[in-house]
């Protein structure tokens, strides 16, 4: 009966050690050729290269020059290929900062890489045909710190934003292994092709040996992953978490701070006195106007009573009246500006509410997923509600823009989408993914209630 499940495609034959053969894998045998012109072996290569470099670093100088040859050697590689100069990027600007305080002082080099610091490549050998506009973009920012045996797996996008600090053996991996495919003899990374770009923003900060696993494709400006964390999910502005990226705190008075005021680094630098800070921002957010908790519509109030845990994306919140109507479950906001998450994460601490998450990468085109990434392990998963306080107004856009809605949305989960000109022209085009359960009020708008199929 097992010949009914095998691929007669696939062949399985014995190789003879004693053989005159000397690379026993693809890999092996393209990067053993003097000239590597394919993509992803040279690719693989220049990486390997500037991992062992890495080892050879014993100081600040040291760490500094390896930063500037490290974005030399991706340039390098990139120019060869005719890619884009923003495929690789790796800013080295700035002078070194010495940071003198009442007692004793600490060196901030520009981007640069500790003893053992490195950069990997994926699993190349059933890769090996990439075009080079599919090998795995990296840009990173200034002031970058890539501390002692920091690792990242560069199989997939990875963005890192300024004033970074991946501590030592930390690890951002962007490779994984689907479990429907085969047992762990055979199994083949996914790479590359599927896997989310990672986006960390600036002053993200990954605790000592924290592993960030492949389905965390964002890290939120300011925000810290505790030592030894292990997470697979995205992590909100200017949270700290924990293991499984469990929220242990809330920042909203840096979140104050930096949103307001907008500092460069030598400013934030020269910031010590964070309880003051703290202090005046309560005194801001007390005296703030604050709105009465808008009534949920009645069949949206029944389907958020029935049981199980419900997730609820709030996309663009005017203020934190929305929050508070969904303040039993667990909340992400997406938006297109910081401006309103000190008061957002302030609400929160107040109310003890630990499962509430902020990024600022709103795209119609391309939502957060629950779980972070794309897929989840092919398992039926998604947002209980979604509440699209804006969308396109052009037809395309708008269209684009549902099917991203449906696709973030678990199975049956409900809809508030703003009743807008182009969205009464397109609803019969919707109803494959959603039943159109009518027109609802909800926070001073109209709202067409729709529930996913």
């Amino acid at each position: 009966m097992i010949k009914h499940y095998m691929d007669a495609s696939v062949s399985v034959s014995p190789l003879e050690l004693n053989s005159d053969i000397q690379e026993l894998g693809a890999l092996e045998r393209a990067l053993s050729s003097a000239d590597v012109f394919q993509p992803v072996p040279r690719y693989v290569k220049t990486l390997r290269q500037l991992r062992k470099a890495s080892q050879t670093i014993s100081c600040h100088r040291d760490e500094i020059k390896f930063g500037v040859t490290f974005g030399e050697r991706l340039k390098e590689l990139g120019d060869d290929f005719g890619l884009s100069p923003q495929h690789f990027s790796v800013n080295t600007s700035g002078s070194p900062l010495l940071v003198k305080e009442q007692f004793g002082e600490h060196l901030i080099s520009p981007t640069h890489f500790e003893n053992g610091a490195y950069f990997s490549h994926p699993h190349a050998d059933h890769q090996l045909d990439h075009s080079a506009d599919e090998l795995p973009s990296i840009k990173i920012g200034q002031y970058v710190r890539f501390g002692r045996n920091a690792a990242v797996n560069a199989g997939g996008d990875v963005a890192i934003g300024d004033g970074v600090w991946l501590s030592p053996g930390s690890q951002l991996l962007r490779q994984d292994h689907d479990p429907y495919g085969r047992l762990s003899i055979g199994s083949r990374t996914v790479a590359m092709t599927r896997l989310p770009p990672v986006k960390l923003c600036d002053y993200a900060w990954v605790g000592r040996e924290a592993i960030v696993g492949w389905n965390a494709d964002y890290l939120g400006k300011a925000s810290i992953v505790g030592i030894r964390s292990f997470l697979n999910t995205w992590v909100g502005d200017y949270s700290i978490v924990g293991d499984q990226g469990k929220v242990l705190q809330y920042l909203p008075f840096k979140a104050h701070l930096m949103e307001t005021y907008q500092p460069s680094i030598e400013q934030t630098l020269q910031v010590s006195d964070w309880a003051a800070i703290n202090s005046d921002w309560l005194m801001i957010y007390r005296d703030s106007p604050k709105r009465e908790t808008p009534t949920l519509p009645a069949p949206l109030a029944e389907y958020l009573d029935t049981p199980g845990k419900k997730s609820v994306l709030l996309i663009a919140p005017p203020d934190n009246a929305q929050l508070q109507a969904f303040a039993r479950h667990s909340l992400d906001v997406i938006s297109g500006s910081r401006q309103p998450f000190a008061h957002h994460l302030q609400w929160a601490q107040d109310q003890g509410h630990k499962q509430l998450r902020l990024r600022a990468d709103l795209d119609f085109a391309k939502l957060p997923f629950a779980s972070a990434g794309d897929f989840h392990y092919r398992r039926r998963l998604g947002y209980s509600l979604i509440v699209a306080n804006s969308s396109p107004v052009d037809a395309e856009p708008c269209r684009v823009y549902v099917n991203e809605l449906a696709r973030v949305l678990a199975p049956e989960a409900m809809l508030l989408l703003p009743i807008t000109d182009v969205l009464q022209a397109q609803l019969s085009v919707y109803q494959d993914l959603f039943h159109l359960r009518g027109e609802v009020e909800f926070d001073g708008a109209s709202f067409m209630l729709m529930k996913k199929i």
